[in-house]
């Protein structure tokens, strides 16, 4: 099966614009999630899924620069933008993976990737039930499944958010999730908002660039923001 990965990245997020070029160490937020996904040993390529507004064009930057694929569409219809992102790249399925997520486990990848190559389900996740923190989502789903939640969903809110209808439907679905040996819901890894970037940058220096996901997560938990971090 051909699978490759696509991470969706946007500059205009609400609570932390320009998310995807701000830069931890001497390097952006995506090109962190493109330098980390290198490592995995499953995928079958990574490509940057962007919108085609002129708003986006700085996120084509880095795929430029580490010479990986870009794939542009829709803005609002991200479900749109992934299956015609898969038919473009003649997938089997893709692996979803969001640009906000700089420390992003290739071995978590890949452990959900070979979940879906061995048990073919119509998706495999990492989030049903969540076990990883935020920023530590994977999903791998097959394009025809795509393609069937292309004709069967017809609410905007869950067309942009791809699988939310998948989830709220399971009886329809054939869902197999990989979960973590323990809970790590204490640790919030995901870039939202100012703060998240405060962690980020403090674990860009605390870390190895190619730390596993238990370095990381130990490190988050000796975190402490800085007196006055969170004033607003």
């Amino acid at each position: 099966m051909h699978i490759p990965a696509l991470i969706f990245a946007r500059m205009d997020s609400k609570r932390l614009p320009g998310k995807a070029m701000m830069r931890l160490g001497d390097a952006p937020v995506l090109a962190w999630v493109v330098q980390r996904l290198f490592r995995s040993r499953e995928l079958d390529g990574i490509v940057v899924c962007t919108s085609d507004r002129s708003v986006d064009d700085p996120v084509t930057v880095v795929s430029d620069k580490l010479k990986i694929g870009l794939f542009r569409g829709s803005a609002e219809d991200v479900l749109g933008r992934a299956l015609a992102a898969a038919k473009y790249l003649n997938a089997d399925a893709i692996v979803r993976i969001s640009g906000d997520s700089p420390f992003m486990d290739a071995r978590l990848v890949d452990q959900v990737v070979r979940k879906f190559r061995d048990e073919a389900p119509d998706i495999a996740t990492n989030v049903h039930p969540r076990t990883y923190p935020a920023g530590m989502s994977v999903e791998v789903i097959a394009t025809s499944i795509l393609e069937r939640l292309d004709r069967d969903v017809t609410d905007l809110a869950d067309r942009e958010h791809v699988t939310r209808y998948l989830y709220e439907h399971p009886d329809g679905y054939r869902i197999e999730n990989v979960a973590a040996h323990e809970s790590m819901r204490d640790v919030d890894l995901a870039l939202d908002t100012p703060e998240d970037f405060e962690l980020a940058k403090w674990l860009a220096g605390e870390v190895a660039a190619n730390a596993d996901l238990d370095t990381i997560i130990a490190a988050a938990r000796r975190y402490a923001p800085a007196e006055g971090a969170n004033a607003s």
